[in-house]
């Protein structure tokens, strides 16, 4: 395994590395590469609105709905009117109905324009049932802002059989594994948390909780904590099919690996011990609870700041704490968070434009993510890209505080809350560089000859997730059931398939 993503397509990722040094340390100076990381640069190419039919273009994405969303989109379509003549409606859908949700309006052929998509979000089925857009024709024609700021190798992930399905946010491209904890209880504590090396060095941290603190729940039990294990999904990664991270490139049904099974077999003994929330296995948004300081321990897939960018929307202090000690690049990293083009989208052509601004627009980006200026945050006198809460108010009480900046655009043209590192970008860049790039990076597996078995495996698995994953179910019963079913859902057969299309495209990529 070759340290350092670095090292891997080194032709494509000279460019990338270069960009995201410009937008750490560009402030008003412009550059010869084409590049739009600097906020500063917030003239986007646009198409001559006053030719253009007035369209409005809906923006859906799964999150909390936000009180002052209404007064956001009326200063987005200031900017969008001018440029494009066009409207967006935000629509933001609760995470415990999104899937459903989006599967419904597709099914139904209900018109919307621009959705969230990931690698864990069945991004491969959707495309195998055709639910988004080609939008490589799309971006040749209106999102050549886009093609002069991100890098070829950062849209390989999305990419099968020469079309484009969803576009990635612009951030960092690396992972590591690990969690959040309530600062001011570590303090109170002395818990140091240098300590915790793995999962189960939580354990009697969780228990001082539970006995001290009464009225915050340990750890929010979750089947995201799964995510800690060292497997490398394989397509969508509701379904079994994973290689292990630094080995080789075997694909294997990691429900059947021991790890996981002692996994699950925690999480039974944590959940019986009162170290989750009630009614675990449903009640599974922990947003509310999170956002009041009620939850010790959360699960968080992390990066340089993560903690600060939480910290900025709530009121109750984080630390970061990482399981995996080594970020890792994969596939998944590459497509763990787009925007996609609904093929049931009555103007393709003008998402592309929205898509196309909130890689190039500074302001039109910090509006969506951010809020309205004078509303939501203040500019920090002196420094332009640098906002902080008005004076009076606090964090998560502003009306709009969406905490979804790594869905959308061009990360690099959002501000930095005064709490923030002044060298994130840059240290985005130092992360992304230590990160190990994973042997079968840039492969996407094709599902076309098993979406049916897909279809099957996704709703067994979706019925023992949650019931594993938050302890609810014992392992020792639940997870052969669960191995069974899949196995009579055909799920041998699409590893099968997934191991010879990783096959031929090692072989094609040396």
């Amino acid at each position: 395994m070759k340290k350092g993503i670095t090292l891997v397509k080194s032709a494509f990722l000279m460019p990338l590395a270069l960009s995201l040094v410009l937008a750490g340390c560009s402030s008003n100076k412009s550059t010869d590469t084409g590049s739009s990381a600097s906020p500063k640069n917030t003239d986007a190419v646009s198409t001559q609105a006053p030719k253009l039919k007035p369209a409005e273009v809906s923006i859906y994405y799964p999150g909390s709905p936000q009180k002052d969303v209404a007064l956001v989109e009326g200063e987005m379509n200031k900017i969008l009117k001018e440029k494009i003549n066009a409207t967006v409606k935000i629509n933001a859908v609760d995470w415990s109905n999104w899937t459903q949700k989006i599967n419904l309006m597709s099914a139904s052929n209900e018109p919307f324009d621009l959705v969230f998509t990931a690698s864990w979000d069945n991004f491969s089925g959707n495309i195998a049932k055709g639910a988004f857009v080609d939008m490589l024709p799309l971006m040749d024609k209106y999102g050549q802002d886009i093609k002069k700021s991100i890098n070829p190798l950062f849209i390989s992930g999305n990419t099968l059989n020469g079309k484009l399905y969803a576009l990635p946010t612009q951030k960092e491209f690396a992972s590591q594994q690990g969690m959040f904890l309530l600062k001011d209880l570590v303090d109170k504590y002395n818990i140091d948390i240098k300590s915790i090396n793995k999962l189960s060095d939580l354990e009697p941290i969780l228990q001082t909780i539970k006995d001290k603190e009464p009225d915050v729940i340990p750890m929010w039990g979750t089947s995201n904590w799964k995510q800690v294990l060292p497997y490398e999904s394989i397509g969508n990664a509701k379904v079994p099919g994973a290689l292990v991270k630094g080995g080789d490139l075997k694909v294997v049904n990691q429900y059947e690996q021991a790890d996981i099974k002692q996994y699950y077999e925690l999480m039974y003994s944590w959940n019986k011990k009162g170290f989750f929330q009630k009614d675990a296995a449903t009640n599974t948004d922990g947003t509310p609870s999170a956002k009041a300081g009620k939850v010790f321990a959360q699960w968080s897939q992390l990066k340089p700041g993560a903690d600060g960018e939480y910290n900025t929307t709530h009121d109750r202090k984080v630390v970061q704490v990482e399981l995996e000690k080594t970020p890792f690049t994969t596939t998944g990293d590459l497509n763990n968070s787009m925007l996609a083009i609904s093929r049931t989208s009555n103007d393709p052509e003008r998402a592309m434009m929205v898509l196309n601004l909130l890689h190039s627009d500074a302001k039109l980006l910090n509006l969506l993510v951010n809020g309205v200026e004078g509303k939501q945050y203040v500019k920090v006198a002196g420094k332009d890209n640098v906002i902080k809460l008005p004076d009076g108010v606090k964090a998560g009480d502003t009306g709009y505080t969406p905490g979804a900046n790594w869905m959308f655009g061009n990360q690099f043209l959002n501000y930095l809350w005064d709490n923030e590192d002044p060298q994130k970008w840059q240290k985005y860049d130092t992360f992304n560089k230590a990160a190990t790039a994973t042997k079968a990076l840039g492969f996407t597996f094709d599902s076309s000859n098993t979406k049916n078995e897909e279809a099957a495996i996704v709703s067994i698995y979706d019925s023992y997730r949650e019931g594993l994953g938050a302890g609810v179910l014992d392992p020792a019963k639940a997870l052969p059931e669960m191995n069974d079913k899949l196995k009579k859902a055909g799920v041998d057969k699409v590893i099968a398939e997934m191991q010879k299309q990783l096959d031929e495209f090692m072989k094609n990529k040396k």
